[in-house]
């Protein structure tokens, strides 16, 4: 199995090196992934300009670009058959309206959009700018990715899944819940700034979220799948 691997990140981030390695159990890996972090971009495609792609070791390339012209130019460029396309490991949730904005999650959206399945992995952090253990994500991707691998699925479905942060406790009592996006949009929260500017401070946290659906699962300390 050939797995092409991205991320909204930038190429050499923890997250996309962890997953990487995950990604090695499982078949052969490939990498494109923006040469710049991506995050909140979304499903922006680069038309307008030349981007840079450059080798940086056997089967690992880094494109001035987002995370959709990364699978775009992994799925037709390479001239290799791709199997999945995995994206991630996010630094940050990506769960319900969240999916809309994500360039994780507009990797593997992109993906589908040429028949190539795909598996988009955050983890939600519940204090962003401290040190998270990378070990968790990475021994919970290896439960979860061999159970997504194994069902019957179209060509076009994806997946999107996010690990709770767990903290100090230990990961194996968490579940895997298949559960659907919430709905509610996030905290639309603003301050004003100097020269008549607005800054967003709306507070991840505080997001209302549906009993049930993926943000209560993963805020709850539990890994939610949805299936698109």
């Amino acid at each position: 199995m050939k797995i092409l691997v991205t991320n909204d990140d930038g190429w050499g981030s923890t997250g996309i090196q962890v997953l990487e390695s995950v990604a090695a159990n499982f078949g052969e890996v490939w990498t494109i992934a923006p040469e710049n972090p991506m995050s909140g971009i979304s499903h922006q495609m680069t038309f307008e300009r030349p981007m840079k792609f450059v080798k940086k070791a056997s089967r690992s390339y880094s494109l001035d670009g987002t995370p959709a012209d990364c699978v775009r130019v992994g799925l037709t460029q390479l001239e290799t058959e791709f199997d999945w396309v995995f994206s991630g490991i996010n630094k940050g949730a990506n769960l319900g309206s969240d999916t809309n904005i994500s360039g994780t999650v507009a990797a593997v959206r992109e993906a589908s959009l040429f028949n190539c399945p795909g598996i988009a992995l955050s983890q939600h952090l519940k204090q962003f700018n401290k040190p998270h253990d990378w070990s968790k994500p990475s021994e919970l991707s290896k439960r979860v990715i061999p159970l997504i691998l194994e069902r019957e699925i179209e060509s076009r479905n994806w997946f999107n899944v996010n690990f709770p942060d767990t903290g100090d406790n230990d990961s194996k009592n968490v579940k895997i819940v298949e559960t659907k996006l919430d709905p509610n949009p996030l905290p639309a929260v603003y301050q004003d700034a100097d020269d008549g500017q607005i800054i967003y401070c709306g507070k991840y946290k505080d997001r209302v979220r549906t009993l049930g659906f993926d943000a209560d699962v993963c805020f709850s300390g539990n890994i939610s799948i949805t299936i698109h």
